[in-house]
């Protein structure tokens, strides 16, 4: 159920212009009838047929003056100017509210990601991925990302390669945020940010990196730890250029996450009070010294939190869930999960939290839930499916398990029913589709 936060804050017309020059030429030879024209016209007129002509293009020209000086004409242009105006700027408004980023060296970094998948290639799906085993795979721009335990590769729409890349990373991993990629040695030192065109910087941290995210704007941050447990946290600029640093010696981070527009970052530390497990989760602005906002969850485990669209932070325990809002504590809110032990959870793009729940500890008589940012039930569904891994997208929820995948609408009905290979193990939406994942290859569901 639904509750308010109850958490400790610490803290388009060459036509028209065509039309318009004929008008005017014949404006033109109506005004020169009386002139040198006009003695020339007649002097070379044999016939009074001719001479009716002449009149008719006159008069004709007298009609075009006219129709092109009506009362309320420039008015009308001023309207129909004003409209485009304001569509402009409406869209521009809209772009800002949902976080776009329209910088000219972001705009131009999105153009050249869309070139990028011109030259795609392959025969598309299923795809066999080569070169070792599949380690994550996720959405980037309008495709997806696989990264193996020897490449990094992008996939279009369609399954065809549209970038590959090897890498030397010993425990390699993974985020993306829309066209950016971060890939990060895990308990390694390396890392590297790239779009589907360039790297755009790399390095090597003195610690040993234990988890990582980047976002739309492409500032990312890595999280690392001394031997001696103290966490490092430092948020760069997608040139590699250093904005943020914070260290810690109360708390082991278990996750971090950065804001769309790369203005915030959040962080969830766990620590013992008591002998009882505690999660705190930070928030900071970044380049900031001191927190924003800090949020204790006594004896809960948060195992991930992850900013929305709309830059609301989206908290995900092992016995509730909870929105976070940067601007107004009183919008937090809280998801008890009243004693159902949580199988599985997707975070759909628009912030929506799927849950998929269990009576029983062996999985047995699911139930999925999917709730928004006021944490009120926008779909519960009651399945007999065992532990199925959930993927939540436009309205869809589709559930794997054993034998394939079911997908619902938020009502409950049963919109299809897909077999996928048996050793799947998981299934996403990217590119607009939905995937299924092997040990070794992807391929479109339905």
């Amino acid at each position: 159920m639904a509750d308010d936060v109850n958490i400790k804050k610490k803290s388009k017309d060459g036509a028209a212009r065509k039309k318009t020059g004929n008008a005017a030429k014949t404006a033109k030879a109506a005004d020169g009838a009386k002139g040198p024209k006009a003695s020339k016209a007649d002097k070379t007129a044999k016939s009074a047929k001719s001479a009716k002509a002449k009149k008719k293009a006159a008069d004709s020209g007298k009609i075009s003056r006219t129709m092109r000086f009506l009362p309320g004409s420039d008015d009308i242009k001023l309207v129909v100017n004003a409209a485009v105006v304001a569509a402009a700027l409406l869209s521009l408004l809209l772009l800002v509210a949902v976080g776009a980023d329209l910088r000219p060296s972001a705009l131009v970094e999105g153009y050249r990601n869309k070139y990028a998948f011109i030259h795609a290639s392959g025969d598309g799906f299923p795809v066999d991925i080569t070169g070792g085993r599949i380690i994550s795979v996720s959405g980037v721009s309008s495709g997806t990302a696989v990264l193996t335990t020897s490449k990094c590769l992008v996939l279009d729409g369609k399954g065809r390669t549209v970038t590959s890349e090897g890498h030397l990373l010993a425990s390699p991993a993974m985020e993306t945020s829309c066209g950016y990629i971060l890939l990060f040695d895990s308990l390694g030192k390396d890392y590297s940010l790239r779009t589907l065109a360039e790297e755009k910087c790399s390095g090597e941290t003195n610690e040993s990196i234990i988890c990582a995210d980047v976002s739309r704007s492409g500032v990312f941050a890595l999280v690392t730890k001394s031997e001696t447990n103290n966490a490092r946290l430092i948020v760069l600029s997608p040139d590699g250029k250093t904005l943020h640093k914070w260290k810690s010696v109360s708390y082991k981070i278990s996750d971090v996450s950065v804001s769309p527009s790369g203005k915030y970052v959040a962080i969830c530390g766990l620590s013992a009070q008591n002998g009882n497990l505690v999660s705190t989760v930070i928030l900071q602005r970044v380049g900031a010294k001191e927190n924003l906002k800090e949020y204790t969850f006594a004896d809960t485990l948060i195992t991930d939190i992850a900013f929305d669209g709309n830059s609301r932070l989206v908290v995900v325990g092992d016995d509730l869930a909870a929105y976070i809002s940067i601007k107004n504590d009183k919008d937090n809110k809280i998801y008890g999960y009243d004693g159902r032990v949580l199988n599985s959870y997707d975070i759909s793009e628009d912030g929506e939290l799927a849950l998929v729940f269990s009576a029983h500890s062996d999985g047995r008589n699911s139930s999925v839930v999917v709730i928004g940012d006021d944490c009120a039930e926008r779909a519960h569904i009651e399945t007999d499916i065992t532990s199925p891994y959930v993927d939540l997208e436009d309205g869809r929820i589709s559930l794997l398990y054993q034998s394939g995948v079911s997908c619902y609408n938020y009502k409950g009905k049963l919109l299809g029913k897909f077999d996928v290979q048996a050793d799947c193990q998981s299934i996403f939406t990217s590119g607009g589709s939905l995937l299924a994942k092997g040990v070794m290859y992807l391929n479109r569901v339905g």
